[in-house]
């Protein structure tokens, strides 16, 4: 087939392109975690920094001054939103996997590990909680905000599972985190599902017993 004059500067533009291309270069394979020598020109500057970083309160979200700068606020507001979502995320996911993968114990109430719930392609409340609970601690949130409850309903004595969330220093009011919806579909306070009360709080490492607080100054009785 004949080629137009056209045609043809385009397939000699194109030849001569392909033959002055830049020869590509080797791949070079780099080792990203070679220690560190003593003598590395970088370590005091390094090893300070990290000294100053363990010790600083405010990578902990921990105020550091009376008076912060506005920075701060933002900064902690802006931290304070992402958690909130990231909870109420997986709130929202857990509850939807749990409407398919719900499975009651029986007459044998076993507590299971995540491994186990895992395994066996769901569980009950207790075993669904699980979820929540290992997922948020994955996330990095600290082990003194988030423990498991046992809450039991005041009208019926019915016991269920849930995860509570103290984001704040005073660590009163929590959010429920419910794996299945019994006591709330969505992140709320405790004090918003008053009909509900936790009566043991606990993780893999410490269990407390949930007890009414005694008034500040009342009297009691002769």
């Amino acid at each position: 087939m004949r080629m137009s004059k056209p045609g043809l500067g385009i397939a000699v533009a194109a030849v001569l392109f392909v033959s002055c291309a830049t020869p590509r270069l080797p791949a070079v394979s780099v080792d990203l975690f070679v220690p560190a020598s003593s003598d590395d020109p970088w370590s005091d500057k390094i090893r300070n920094w990290q000294v100053r970083h363990r010790l600083d309160p405010a990578q902990r979200g921990e105020s550091t001054r009376e008076a912060a700068s506005s920075l701060a606020g933002e900064y902690a507001q802006f931290v304070l939103e992402l958690r909130r979502g990231v909870v109420s995320r997986t709130v929202e996911w857990v509850q939807q996997q749990s409407q398919q993968v719900y499975r009651p114990d029986g007459d044998h109430d076993h507590w299971a590990t995540l491994g186990e719930v895992i395994e066996q392609g769901g569980d009950d409340c207790d075993g669904l909680d699980l979820l929540t609970f290992v997922l948020l601690r994955r996330l990095g949130f600290e082990q003194s905000e988030i423990y498991r409850s046992i809450v039991v309903e005041r009208r019926t004595g019915q016991h269920h599972m849930v995860t509570l969330w103290f984001d704040t220093e005073s660590r009163e009011n929590p959010y429920v985190l419910d794996p299945t919806g019994v006591v709330t579909d969505r992140m709320v306070r405790l004090s918003e599902v008053p009909s509900w009360d936790p009566i043991e709080l606990f993780d893999e490492r410490v269990h407390y017993r949930v007890e009414l607080a005694v008034a500040s100054g009342a009297v009691s009785g002769n």
